[in-house]
């Protein structure tokens, strides 16, 4: 082994040698569901993976580049992740395994864990931001790979239509209430009873597409309290009314 110092020499010098067109975010590709994205300060996007540009429809990265969150998706969704951005940004901290539902070009929803850091240049000015957006479904036996949430996450999905109480998930893990909620948020930054919002969102794009059920009656089926109440979480994840979301994407 080398010395530290001339370790830490050596990788500065690869670091800033590396031509922009060698492109090696492009190993992402080599892992199933994974993308990569960079947007300078102003949000525009500046270089993606080839599953991003799929995800997204276009033919290839050239194609891409150039636009911003406001191009590609409803602005009031555009308007959260351009917030979640300038918040990463100002504050210089990462944030990691943000479960959410991301939207493709098509507007249909995902489950995803979207992990975001600021760019940081040689002089310490904060560029811009790049991150990775996880499929959860295709990649789920990766995180967690605790047991004990796993058959929780097993419950949830089959029962997440239904009263969950948070207390009766913790006692099949055999773990007090708070640690089983402090180890759940430390996988999906999401508390259990968040996580299955989000899961009756996702459910509720579906049905809100499919068809022309009235939206009172997605509402009582995803096990809702009303539709107002369904409304107000509807719109703080997907950033639109479920009524705004039908119209656009029917």
């Amino acid at each position: 082994m080398i010395d530290p110092v001339q370790a830490e020499k050596r990788r500065s010098r690869l670091l800033q040698s590396i031509s922009p067109e060698s492109r090696f975010y492009h190993l992402f590709d080599c892992v199933p569901g994974l993308s990569f994205f960079a947007k300078d300060r102003d949000g525009v996007l500046l270089a993606a993976n080839e599953h991003l540009v799929s995800l997204y429809g276009f033919e290839s990265e050239e194609a891409f580049i150039g636009h911003t969150d406001f191009d590609l998706l409803p602005r009031r969704l555009a308007e959260k992740y351009r917030r979640d951005d300038l918040a990463i940004m100002d504050s210089r901290e990462p944030a990691t395994k943000i479960g959410e539902l991301f939207l493709n070009r098509q507007g249909i929803p995902s489950w995803f864990l979207t992990s975001k850091y600021p760019i940081l240049s040689s002089t310490n000015e904060v560029l811009g931001i790049m991150g990775i957006i996880q499929d959860y479904h295709q990649s789920r036996e990766k995180f967690p790979v605790d047991q004990e949430i796993n058959t929780a996450l097993d419950h949830i999905h089959e029962n997440f239509r239904e009263k969950i109480p948070i207390a009766n998930l913790a006692a099949n893990c055999q773990l007090s209430l708070r640690q089983f909620e402090r180890k759940f948020k430390s996988y999906f930054n999401l508390s259990p009873q968040q996580y299955i919002i989000k899961l009756r969102i996702q459910e509720a794009c579906d049905l809100l597409g499919n068809g022309a059920q009235p939206i009172g009656d997605i509402a009582f089926e995803l096990g809702f309290y009303d539709q107002s109440s369904f409304t107000v979480q509807f719109k703080k994840t997907m950033g639109m009314t479920p009524l705004q979301y039908r119209r656009q994407y029917l």
